[in-house]
């Protein structure tokens, strides 16, 4: 039978070839100049052919052409056409057009209101060499049906050419989704123009549409009931504008859908489903495009074991409404730059590649910043029609009033670029909450925001749960052992530099240089051995005036000139917006002193020179070589502090210091107490041992450390610098808690030996600096 069927075919196409052949007689198919009138050309200085001149025949000689048969030769044009052996990529190509339908076959199709197309239906069996088919293609061709269709389709954001004829594919989700609003209309119009022309149209596609998804409602019926899906009908659940619950990296997102699709990608198939969720850009709160996947599966799974699913079958929609609404309220009151801390995990995106880190301390929230020093993007970059469209509440850069929601929502140029006035903010957020009361948008807040983690040193996203507010530690400056009047005058420096300062101070404007914006910034020069305090003055007064700390080693900023140079107008210009402290630690390398010989060295010294002159913001610059300094520098330092070496009474204090910052051991122990040789903890009446030893624990902790005034300055003979003195206190605390054992002189000692074993201890009065050469 297929060799008949297949020799029937052969033979039909052969018959359509020669009478193609037959009414077209003389014709090869070629076309000349003369065959082509001058009004097909758009170019009017083209002019028309004579026709007077006989073109030359196919295969002629042509003047100039070259000889007879030479490829190209003749000024003619021929046709190909894909024969009936094509298939896609492969096409076999012949010299007469595929067989059309006769004009009255076309005429009678046309005059249709719907053409359905089926195809063979391979997921069925075949019954009795008979296949199953089902729908593959509508095409709506009455032109009032099509007007109807494109009023309901406009809520998919679907447009439909109202002078053409509407086509639909498999699984026709159009048109399953618009249903209930075909049925509306046609009910309307029932009752209120029984004779309206589309009425009859409308009756047919409703009748055509409950034979097309007969089965697929069936099959949901049951499903649903059961609280399952299958994946052929996965994309049923999704309708536009269904609240989509979904689980990104680390958080629960809930999204807006727009449509889903079924997509196969290297012969896996995938439903993608895509929506928009709300993000803060800088300016304002706009829609974001944001898109879910849900691989093929076999069978049936529970709907809420799927990647994403519709809110509605959440075991608790209204606790997550709740409380995605409290987290994108939050959000809220991040548009300004603000400093605080974070832990947990954030995101790093460099172009298509991101990576996870753990951060674990301060950061900078900034979404300006992210914008402009990371992503690069400029100040007209948002401001094309789509961007505006889903702008919902933009506020200007300057101080302008906030614009809500469609395209006619215009912002300055700059606007990107430029930091939202407080007004701004505050007009942002009462929009967004006034929004709130009629139409529910807060829950569709996207969990992320952009900074820089001061750390890690990297531009990241940060998930706004895990932002807590700052802790400043204020006792750190007093805790700093130096010159209390020198630390009071480094402190009016900072806090009068550029007009800061409290509320009630007035400061002069600053004394211009002789060339514009030169000599503006504030540079303070820490030098003196490792352990003197250096950082932590940085840190102190960071801390003491409320700005973030921006601390950097020499190999942040690289060590090369072709890098130094970017890098640091980077750090220098994010240091300004933020109105950051720089602490650039062990800055030798960029301060040495120049010589001839050594041209690299040099290079570094000069950039770094350059940037440091037109700096407005303050720097600390740490070293521990200050006789190495090149003299340009030191005519550029503000102030210069000069850290020396402890002296025993300044080990004392910071013993004491360390010693009284001591939090309580810990109540619960299992050993007995041990105390010192000699020592024996007073008897109890009524008391056992085990007892005993736990009161006596107890007693112990709820007191300060049995360190005396004599033992202080035992501590202090030994020659340690701050840092040192730090590590000998923490780590002996550690062993004592988690021995059960009393700290004592002999055991703060003991951690000295191990922590510090090339400290030497000194008679009192006789004390020699590790660092005095």
């Amino acid at each position: 039978m297929p060799l008949i069927h297949l020799s029937r075919r052969e033979m039909s196409e052969k018959a359509w070839k020669w009478r193609y052949k037959l009414q077209h007689f003389g014709d090869s198919g070629e076309k000349t100049l003369s065959d082509f009138s001058s009004s097909e050309s758009g170019d009017s200085s083209l002019k028309k052919p004579d026709h007077t001149k006989k073109a030359p025949a196919s295969g002629s000689p042509v003047v100039g052409g070259g000889r007879n048969g030479e490829l190209g030769a003749n000024a003619s044009v021929k046709t190909l056409y894909e024969g009936p052996a094509s298939r896609e990529g492969m096409y076999d190509w012949v010299d007469y057009p595929p067989r059309q339908l006769s004009k009255s076959a076309a005429k009678a199709q046309d005059r249709v209101a719907i053409k359905v197309y089926k195809i063979k239906d391979l997921e069925k069996p075949i019954i009795s060499g008979r296949f199953s088919l089902r729908y593959h293609m509508l095409e709506v061709q009455n032109p009032l049906l099509v007007a109807a269709l494109a009023e309901f389709l406009k809520k998919q954001d679907v447009h439909l050419d109202t002078s053409e004829s509407a086509t639909f594919k498999h699984p026709f989700p159009e048109l399953y989704f618009s249903y209930d609003d075909i049925v509306a209309r046609h009910r309307t119009l029932d009752e209120t123009e029984p004779a309206h022309p589309l009425k009859p149209f409308l009756l047919l596609l409703i009748r055509l549409l409950d034979e097309i998804f007969a089965d697929t409602r069936a099959r949901l019926r049951t499903l649903r009931a059961d609280g399952l899906m299958s994946f052929k009908l996965a994309w049923t659940l999704f309708p536009r504008n269904t609240p989509l619950v979904s689980f990104g990296n680390n958080c629960e997102i809930l999204s807006k859908v727009t449509e889903a699709s079924t997509v196969t990608l290297n012969g896996r198939s995938m439903l993608v489903i895509r929506g928009n969720v709300l993000r803060f850009d800088g300016r304002g709160f706009s829609w974001e495009d944001y898109s879910v996947t849900i691989n093929a599966f076999s069978g049936h799974r529970p709907v809420t074991e799927l990647s994403a699913y519709p809110l509605e079958f959440h075991e608790d929609a209204a606790a997550v409404k709740a409380r995605l609404t409290a987290r994108g309220t939050k959000m809220l009151d991040f548009q300004a730059l603000t400093y605080v801390n974070y832990s947990g995990i954030a995101i790093h995106s460099e172009g298509k590649n991101t990576s996870k880190h753990n951060v674990d301390g301060r950061i900078i929230l900034d979404v300006v910043g992210y914008n402009r020093h990371h992503l690069a993007q400029g100040a007209r970059e948002g401001s094309d029609p789509q961007s505006k469209k889903r702008q919902l509440v933009v506020g200007d850069g300057d101080d302008g009033a906030a614009h809500q929601g469609g395209t006619g929502s215009t912002t300055t140029n700059a606007a990107k670029t430029k930091r939202l006035s407080s007004a701004a903010q505050e007009r942002n957020k009462q929009s967004m909450l006034a929004r709130e009361a009629e139409d529910p948008l807060l829950m569709y807040m996207m969990p992320i925001v952009e900074g820089y983690a001061l750390k890690n040193k990297l531009w990241m996203s940060f998930f706004i749960e895990d932002v807590a507010p700052m802790v400043y530690n204020d006792a750190a400056f007093d805790h700093l052992v130096y010159n209390e009047q020198q630390k009071d005058l480094v402190m009016s420096f900072v806090e009068s530099h550029c007009g800061s300062g409290t509320a009630t101070q007035k400061h002069p404007k600053a004394m211009e240089d002789v060339i514009a914006g030169k000599g503006q910034g504030l540079v303070i020069l820490l030098s003196g051995p490792p352990g003197t305090g250096k950082t932590l003055m940085a840190e102190a007064v960071a801390d003491r005036t409320r700005r973030p700390l921006f601390y950097l080693q020499a190999e942040d900023l690289g060590i090369n000139a072709a890098a130094l140079g970017a890098n640091i107008k980077k750090v220098f210009e994010m240091a300004t917006e933020w109105d950051a402290v720089i602490l650039l630690d062990e800055a030798d390398v960029f301060m040495a002193e120049r010589h001839p010989q050594d041209i690299a060295r040099n290079e570094l010294v000069s950039i770094f020179l350059r940037e440091l002159e037109y700096y407005r913001g303050i720097i600390f610059l740490t070293t521990n070589l200050y006789s190495t300094i090149d003299s340009a520098f030191r005519s550029r330092v503000s102030l210069h502090l000069l850290f020396n070496a402890l002296t025993p009474e300044a080990r004392m204090l910071i013993w004491r210091k360390f010693l009284d910052r001591l939090p309580p051991a810990p109540q619960a122990i299992t050993k007995p107490l041990l105390l010192e040789e000699g020592e024996k903890p007073a008897p109890m009446a009524g008391k056992s041992e085990a007892g005993e030893a736990a009161t006596a624990r107890a007693d112990v902790d709820e007191a300060t450390p049995q360190i005396t005034d004599e033992d202080i300055k035992e501590l202090a003979s030994w020659q340690l610098n701050g840092r040192e003195i730090k590590t000998a206190v923490k780590l002996t605390k550690t062993w004592c808690d988690f021995k059960g054992y009393e700290l004592s002189l002999s055991r703060l000692e003991n951690g000295i030996k191990v922590t510090s074993p090339h400290a030497s201890k000194t008679d009192h009065g006789q004390d020699t600096s590790l660092y005095d050469e």
